[in-house]
C-alpha cells in the first residue's frame, strides 16, 4: 500500500530552519581550509558536493575564475569542525561511533 507524499507543514519548515540556522553563519574560506588540511581538488569537490571543474575555477586566475558560494564555505567549515573534533574526541566515543557504523564489516 503506497501512501501519497505528504506536504510539509509550517511546523516542518520551522523545525528545518531551526536545525539549519546554526550553520548559516558557520563558514570557512577555501584558503583558510587549505592552511589546515592537505586535500586534493577531487576531495574538495567531494566535501563541497560540486564538480572538480567548479573547484578548478576557484583556483583559476583568468576570466573564468569563480569563488566558492556560501553553501560551499559552510561545507568546508563543517568538514573542518568534524575533522578537528575527531582528532580530539575521547577513545570511547571513537569506539561507539565504530560500533554503530552500519557500513562496518563484521569479522
Amino acid at each position: 500500500m503506497n501512501l501519497a507524499p505528504k506536504s510539509p507543514t509550517q511546523g516542518h519548515w520551522e523545525a528545518l530552519r531551526t536545525f539549519l540556522a546554526p550553520f548559516q553563519a558557520y563558514r570557512m574560506e577555501l584558503e583558510e581550509f587549505l592552511r589546515h588540511w592537505d586535500v586534493t581538488r577531487e576531495e574538495i569537490a567531494y566535501i563541497c558536493d560540486c564538480s572538480v571543474t567548479t573547484v578548478n575555477h576557484w583556483f583559476s586566475r583568468g576570466e573564468h575564475r569563480r569563488v566558492p558560494s556560501e553553501k560551499h564555505e559552510q561545507r568546508l567549515a563543517i568538514a573542518h569542525h568534524i575533522w578537528t573534533t575527531v582528532e580530539t574526541e575521547p577513545e570511547y566515543l571513537q569506539t561507539l561511533r565504530e560500533m554503530y557504523n552500519p557500513n562496518r564489516r563484521r569479522t
